[in-house]
């Protein structure tokens, strides 16, 4: 009876796991690179194949690495942009080296006639020249040479409701909310550029060769990003996939994971009478097996609804074990 009892509960508790919500502001920030990337495809006239989100460049000694948000390869060069949906106001800190935000309340005015918290940022544009330093000294590594004049930096602030000093704003390197579209616009290619490139020779118009952005992408493609765990109820989890006990992975084969959840109570009560565990489906999708229809996939394997997927987040110090049932699915970068 005591079995029996116990089966019931772990139904339960598999059929009604806790939602992981995701807090607005980190919602928000990833909502706005994503929209920023569809207008890319969509107002810019870019090739997905030419849109990078989220590289991690390794440093000099291969000792860290460093996030890019977006990565647009063109004609005209490499541009590495960093994107943000801040709102409240920024301003320049007194060291000279740091930008200060301050985060207002909703209706703009903060509590008590204050602000309701200040957070110290590290200069945007000085970090994102560094970073694109980076990527251009792991192109020299890897074969790929080019002139430092081919590599742009571009920080990006979305939200019209973010007031900025004028010091930052005249950045020549800040894209403003109002001239976003005129960013995004500077990629279209007209039909008569297209034709021109295609019939002058790279050293006289000052672009690069076919056989460069060929060299470029091929580069870039190899560049790691994030893995990307998806929770129950909206939270997304950055970081690096490091292991589950029952499920082995070979990431140049596998990029995607998908659970499969028996949420229905009365089903999983059954079963549980019928003598059964509740379990967790976890189907390995091949990496670049998407179809229009369908996905190539090399196999289904049933874990323990309580199975633990050890994952190290992003900045934490220690790794992180998952429960299976709390898992919807899992991203994983080359």
């Amino acid at each position: 009876m005591f079995k029996i009892s116990n089966r019931l509960v772990q139904a339960s508790e598999a059929s009604s796991p806790r939602e992981h919500l995701e807090e607005e502001h980190v919602r928000a920030g990833r909502d706005g690179e994503t929209g920023f990337v569809e207008r890319l495809r969509n107002e810019g006239g870019l090739n997905s194949r030419d849109i990078f989100c989220d590289l991690r460049v390794p440093d000099e000694f291969q000792t860290r690495k460093h996030e890019i948000d977006v990565v647009v390869l063109t004609a005209h060069g490499v541009y590495c942009i960093e994107v943000k949906n801040w709102s409240g106001e920024l301003e320049r800190g007194q060291d000279g080296q740091s930008w200060i935000q301050k985060r207002l309340s909703a209706n703009g005015k903060g509590r008590n006639g204050t602000v309701d918290y200040v957070i110290q940022h590290h200069d945007v544009v000085a970090e994102l020249k560094v970073r694109t330093n980076l990527l251009r000294n792991h192109m020299l590594r890897a074969g790929c040479g080019l002139k430092q004049k081919y590599f742009h930096s571009r920080v990006v602030l979305l939200n019209p409701h973010l007031h900025v000093e004028d010091g930052i704003a005249s950045d020549p390197q800040v894209v403003m909310h109002d001239k976003c579209a005129e960013f995004i616009g500077s990629f279209q290619q007209t039909y008569l550029g297209m034709i021109t490139d295609a019939i002058s020779p790279a050293l006289l118009t000052g672009q690069l060769s076919y056989a460069q952005i060929d060299q470029v992408r091929n580069v870039l493609k190899t560049i790691g990003t994030w893995d990307v765990v998806d929770l129950h109820g909206g939270k997304r989890l950055i970081g690096d996939f490091k292991s589950c006990k029952q499920v082995t992975v070979n990431r140049k084969e596998t990029e995607l994971l998908e659970f499969s959840h028996q949420r229905n109570g009365y089903v999983s009560a059954m079963w549980a009478l019928l003598g059964y565990m509740p379990q967790v489906s976890v189907t390995l999708y091949d990496r670049g097996g998407a179809g229009w229809i369908w996905h190539s996939s090399s196999g289904v394997i049933n874990v323990p609804y309580n199975a633990e997927i050890v994952f190290r987040i992003c900045g934490e110090e220690a790794d992180a074990k998952i429960p299976a049932n709390d898992i919807d699915r899992i991203t994983l970068s080359i």
